[in-house]
Formats: structure tokens, sequence, C-alpha cells
């Protein structure tokens, strides 16, 4: 059993890739293997990497696997007697041999275009999350079988290598950066190399798949979002606008869920990389990723694994939907924020879209009620403000503050009007909680030396 060492990075034609996940990754599992471009791949390189696949494909862990990417297939097909191996070869052997040779084809694949491979009919037995030979309506035009060209076709077969096992199923890893991608297979397949040759493949009690033990998708995808963030932009692959996207696929025959898409924006992944760059901002975040995670009863069998893959995390579900966790950034219960300043004007630059401008009039303002709050003493202040819960209650809280800086006799006003109308609280009044947030965090950084000692007082006289 062979599996070729993995090389360095190939060159490659962006017109070998087609954009559909399932192809692109097959494609560059192919090119891994080979070390070389898709299109320049000889036959005989071709049936090389099919035979290292069917070795795979035909260990007790791999054939557990397949059962939801390739039901039926050939690879795992039930019937007694049946010639798995070789006919796995026979399959993959005529999809290479039909690469370029398309005459008389009158049909298009639906991937890329090219000429359709018409000597057989593709269904979920081959192609993931289409539909089977009697459920025509699960194809384009009620057709029996998909469309679909050899090269696409044997691109598909190899995809498994390279996904990623999450909540129990495979999932693919995309990116609008290709590197990223690449760089993540060659991870895997060094893993599946690794495995393959300790032996863990022989016992169907082990993962065939890349399975780093989350138990949810949506774990899955900030863990690799994290790892990316850190270890590729170390390696100069990751770009400031970069998007991954999970997509959580079953394909059982018997009830599948179909496909999930979990996809974390260029705007959430570039704060994440952020964070993940600062040893002290990661532990920062880390630190606050800690508190959120679900309480729920632990199952037995994930007694022994970290939270951080077993719960889900109400600050990454928040992240996902693209909801405010500006609350998460500061404690009320100790009067203190729970995340560095710096990390908040970058969240809100990056992640909630606030311009750099607004951002500074609401720290210049939220200084100078901390400078009034500490002069006139009046630090209950602080309180009236975080309870500030409709936009009356939170406008009233400013006018007080507003009359009590004149009464301490200060030169310059609190804010201006235009910073009033335009920066704080616009006509609209959009995101009054946010600049109502962000104060109270500002607030209780500023004023910390107080208010920790008044947490304390009011927890002796407790």
């Amino acid at each position: 059993m062979r599996l070729q060492q993995v090389g360095p990075e190939p060159k490659t034609h962006p017109r070998e890739f087609v954009g559909d996940p399932f192809i692109d990754t097959g494609i560059l599992a192919i090119e891994l293997l080979t070390e070389k471009p898709f299109n320049k791949c000889t036959k005989e390189d071709l049936r090389s990497a099919a035979d290292t696949l069917v070795d795979i494909y035909m260990t007790p862990a791999w054939k557990k696997e397949l059962q939801s990417i390739f039901p039926n297939s050939t690879y795992i097909q039930s019937s007694r007697g049946y010639d798995h191996r070789g006919r796995s070869k026979e399959f993959l052997y005529g999809l290479i041999e039909g690469i370029n040779n398309t005459s008389g084809s009158t049909t298009f694949c639906c991937y890329c275009g090219s000429p359709a491979h018409e000597k057989m009919s593709f269904y979920k037995t081959h192609v993931p999350l289409v539909g089977s030979g009697s459920f025509t309506n699960f194809f384009p035009s009620f057709r029996d079988g998909l469309n679909i060209c050899a090269r696409c076709a044997l691109a598909i077969q190899f995809t498994p290598l390279l996904c990623y096992k999450a909540g129990g199923k495979p999932c693919l890893v995309s990116s609008n950066n290709l590197a990223i991608v690449r760089e993540f297979g060659k991870e895997a397949l060094r893993t599946l190399r690794a495995r393959l040759a300790s032996g863990e493949y022989e016992s169907a009690t082990n993962s065939g798949l890349y399975d780093e033990k989350f138990r949810s998708p949506q774990n899955a995808l900030f863990h690799l979002a994290y790892k990316f963030g850190k270890e590729y932009h170390a390696l100069g692959i990751c770009g400031p606008n970069e998007s991954i996207v999970l997509y959580w696929i079953d394909n059982y025959n018997q009830n599948p869920s179909g496909v999930q898409i979990y996809t974390l924006p260029s705007n959430v992944f570039r704060f994440v990389a952020f964070m993940m760059n600062s040893p002290t901002y990661r532990s920062a975040w880390f630190n606050l990723l800690s508190r959120y995670y679900s309480k729920a009863k632990t199952k037995n069998e994930d007694a022994e694994l970290p939270v951080w893959k077993t719960k889900q995390n109400t600050i990454h579900t928040y992240l996902l939907e693209g909801k405010s966790i500006l609350w998460a950034f500061k404690d009320d219960s100790t009067r203190t924020p729970t995340i560095p300043w710096p990390v908040v004007e970058k969240y809100m630059r990056n992640v909630r879209g606030m311009n750099q401008q607004r951002i500074e009039q609401i720290r210049t303002m939220s200084d100078n009620v901390a400078q009034c709050i500490r002069e006139t003493k009046k630090y209950s202040r602080v309180h009236d403000i975080a309870a500030a819960r409709d936009l009356p209650s939170f406008r009233n809280q400013l006018q007080l503050l507003m009359r009590d800086w004149q009464k301490l006799g200060k030169d310059r006003p609190l804010t201006t009007f235009d910073d009033y109308t335009t920066i704080l609280l616009p006509g609209d009044y959009r995101g009054w909680t946010e600049v109502r947030d962000l104060m109270v965090i500002r607030l209780y950084e500023q004023l910390h030396d107080v208010l920790a000692k008044e947490v304390e007082e009011e927890e002796v006289t407790e």
C-alpha cells in the first residue's frame, strides 16, 4: 500500500478548478498525491493515484466513513462475494480513460461545461447530494442521472481524502483563498499517511476522515479559523480578506440530512486573525470564550474531551449570525472590561463596520464622562448608564452628565451638538445600544481603581 509523500506546492493554472467545493477539493487531492498539476498528470499518474485511493478506501475505517459519502458504491457494496477492489479500480480506470474521450457527446458537464461522460449515468452513489435512479426530481429537467464529465467525476472520488470530520460527518473545507485550502489539504494528507502507516485504519472503530473530535461544525469552523489565522498567517498564506466555509454533508441512504453550510465571513476572520497574532489578545480572547460555553450536560462518551470541542459557544453563535457581542466585552457584576480597549476598537471596525471617527468620538466622550464622574464623585452614574434599557433612559443619563460637567465649570463642553447628533446618537438613533455598551466598557476601564473598591465594599457589606 503506497501513498506518496506530499511535496512542494505545484504551480496550478486557475482554470483547473471550477469553483465547486467537491470538484476543487478532489482536484487538489489528486495534485497532492501525484505532486503535479492535474492537467499535467498522465494516465499512469492518475491510475497510480487511483490505486492508492482504492487501498485506502478498502480499509475498515474508511468503509465506515464512505456510507455517508458514496452509499452502495463499488467501494462498500454489501453484496456477498462482491469484488470491491477490482470493481472500484475498473470504475476509476474507466473515468480516467474517459477524460479526453468525449467524441459523440451531446450533453455538457453541469460543473465545468465540458462535454459530459456518456458511458454511464451518475447518481448519489458516485456524486454526493444528488438523486438516485428512481428519484428524477433530484436531477435537472428530471433527467435520469447527472450530466458530468469524466474529469469532474474522477475528482469527486478523491474528495473525501481532504475532508474534515465534525459532528460525526464529513465536512468540506473551502475558502476564497485556494492557498489556505491547499495548505490544509497538505496537513490532512500528512495525517492520513501517518495513520495509514500506523495501522489505525485496520479497525472500524477508528475514524478514516481527518478527525479532531469536534462535536459540531460550528466548533470545528472556529477551530480552523484560529489555526489559519495564527499558523497560516505566519506562513504568509492568509491575507486580510479571507473567508472560510464548511459544507457539512450527509449522503447516507436512510434519512440523509443533506448539506448544511457554515460560513465565517471575511470581516470576522480578519478580526480572529488579529486576535490570534497577539499572545496577549489571544489569551484574553480564549479566557472570554471560556465564560460562554453551553452548560448542557456532557455526554458520557465526550467526558474526556475539552469543552471547546463538545459545547456550543454563545459568542461563536452570535458572530456567525451577525449579532453584536459587545455585551461580552464587559462584566457588569465586577464592573470591569473583559477585553482590552484596542480589541474593542478592532472589533467595531472590522466586524461591526463602525468608522474610526465615530469610535474616536465615543472614546473621547467616554473619557470626558469618566473625568466628570471622578471629579463629582457620582460613581452611581456608571451603573445608571449601564442599566439604561431604552433610548430615553440613556439620553436622560447623558443630559444629567452634561449638567454635572457644566457645574464643574469646564471651559469646553462635554460634547458638541454636531458630535451628539451625528456621532453619538444620529437622527435615526441607529446603534444606540452599541454606543451605550462602548461607553460602559470605556468607563469600566478608566474608572477601574474606584469601581473595584466599590465592588469590594459591596461584597464586604453582603
